[in-house]
């Protein structure tokens, strides 16, 4: 029982020197039950026998005699001791020998490789190695080497199971017993105990959001590598500081379109075009539009056409009256053209002379440049006759008129006519040529 007591205080002592290690490090308790397999190159060479050869896993005696402390260095590796105690059987014919050791080594788990911790799950395999002091008939210094492999049932609970192989050589550690070398073999249950700081951000793993990145406190253990006060994790532009608002990102312009994602991240803009503005509502962001001010088409880069002639209005001459681009945008010939038109009659006659013919012709030409435009043809007379069939004789010259116009393309729809008779006359009726000039019909464009 004192070599039980001695395992017991030593192994106690190993734990509160690795718990001294650093402050937040968690540590890993196992309690196991564990068998060995003696073998050896050499024969006992006081009496001629190979003592150990019949010790091959009959020592299973106690439930629980072995136990151990992991303690967390990084994410790979850990610092572990071990204690373990054995009663073996048939050691000798009819006899029984004691065996305990304690083991000190490094544990370097998988799953503290990137690549492997998805994959690996709850599983958790690991290589060992470490040096053994045993009490086994002598006292012995060794150097082991195993696996462990540990399912964690939960966060804090899982089931060991560890395989090791301690050889004592004169080779390795001088004044050993040379040749002997065993297996020791263990099944138990650990226990994640202690709040450990696996990141080293100051953070305890129970309270540290981002436990396996380093962070920062004020943001519960996780990081933000733009200080922005948005977590990486959280932050859709984990390197530029941005907005809480936009999720990390920023918006320069603070037009609600985050700057990547901005066309036009300097103007303040819209939405609906991805962040460039619209002053004049056309539907053609600024950058684009040529007349930024004034609604117009796309066609015309977003500048207005009043008179949809094809020149837009700043390059118009005439803007409201179509015209050709040949002159800047106004007809060839001018409505007011028609001020200076009038179609000339014999006396008493309401026929169309061969002489008017160019007349009628320039109207024509000034009503196809101006297809909007109306006309009001007005007929009159000289004083010779009486007035009212001079007033009649007006009306039927405007008619006459008309219907040249007609018949020569003009729509009707656009005509009106009057008969003013005698009472206007142009010039001096007190004179032939001026009776002339005074039987006619005038144009005025509506």
């Amino acid at each position: 029982m004192k070599f039980l007591n001695k395992l017991i205080f030593i192994t106690l002592f190993g734990m509160w020197i690795s718990n001294a290690q650093t402050a937040h490090d968690p540590w890993r308790f196992t309690v196991a039950t564990s068998s060995i397999d003696i073998y050896t190159e050499n024969v006992d060479p006081s009496t001629g026998v190979n003592n150990y050869d019949n010790a091959e896993f009959n020592d299973l005696l106690e439930l629980v005699n072995q136990v151990q402390v992991a303690r967390y260095l990084s994410p790979s590796f850990s610092l572990e001791a071990t204690g373990t105690f054995n009663r073996i059987h048939n050691y000798s014919p009819g006899a029984e020998s004691q065996h305990y050791s304690l083991d000190a080594g490094l544990l370097m788990s998988l799953r503290g490789i990137k690549k492997f911790k998805s994959k690996l799950g709850k599983f958790d395999p690991a290589l060992k190695g470490g040096l053994s002091y045993s009490d086994f008939d002598n006292n012995y210094l060794a150097v082991y080497g195993g696996l462990s492999l540990t399912y964690w049932v939960s966060k804090s609970i899982g089931i060991t199971a560890q395989t090791v192989n301690k050889y004592y050589s004169d080779d390795i550690i001088e004044s050993t017993p040379p040749g002997i070398s065993y297996y020791q073999y263990s099944l138990g249950v650990s226990f994640g105990i202690g709040d450990g700081d696996a990141d080293a951000d100051g953070v305890k793993d129970s309270v540290d959001a981002c436990p396996d990145v380093a962070g920062l406190p004020a943001l519960g253990g996780c990081p933000d590598d733009d200080n922005d006060g948005v977590v990486n994790d959280d932050d859709d532009c984990p390197n530029i500081p941005g907005l809480a608002s936009m999720n990390g990102c920023p918006d320069g312009d603070n037009d609600g379109v985050i700057d990547q994602d901005d066309n036009c991240p300097e103007l303040p803009g819209l939405v609906a075009l991805n962040g460039c503005p619209d002053s004049d509502g056309d539907g053609i962001i600024d950058p684009n539009d040529d007349c930024p001010n004034d609604k117009g088409t796309e066609e015309n880069n977003g500048c207005p056409d009043s008179d949809n002639d094809g020149i837009v209005d700043s390059q118009d001459n005439c803007p409201n009256t179509q015209g050709p681009s040949s002159n800047n945008g106004c007809p060839l010939k001018p409505l007011s053209d028609l001020d200076n038109l009038s179609v000339l009659f014999d006396v008493s006659s309401t026929s169309i002379l061969d002489a008017n013919q160019s007349v009628l012709d320039e109207v024509i030409s000034i009503l196809n440049d101006h297809p909007n435009a109306s006309l009001t043809l007005v007929g009159h007379t000289d004083n010779s006759g009486a007035e009212k069939y001079n007033t009649n004789l007006s009306l039927q010259r405007a008619q006459s008129v008309a219907d040249y116009l007609v018949a020569n393309g003009v729509s009707a729809d656009k005509i009106q006519i009057e008969g003013k008779g005698e009472s206007e006359p142009k010039a001096s009726n007190k004179t032939n040529e001026g009776k002339a000039q005074n039987r006619r019909v005038d144009f005025a464009a509506n």
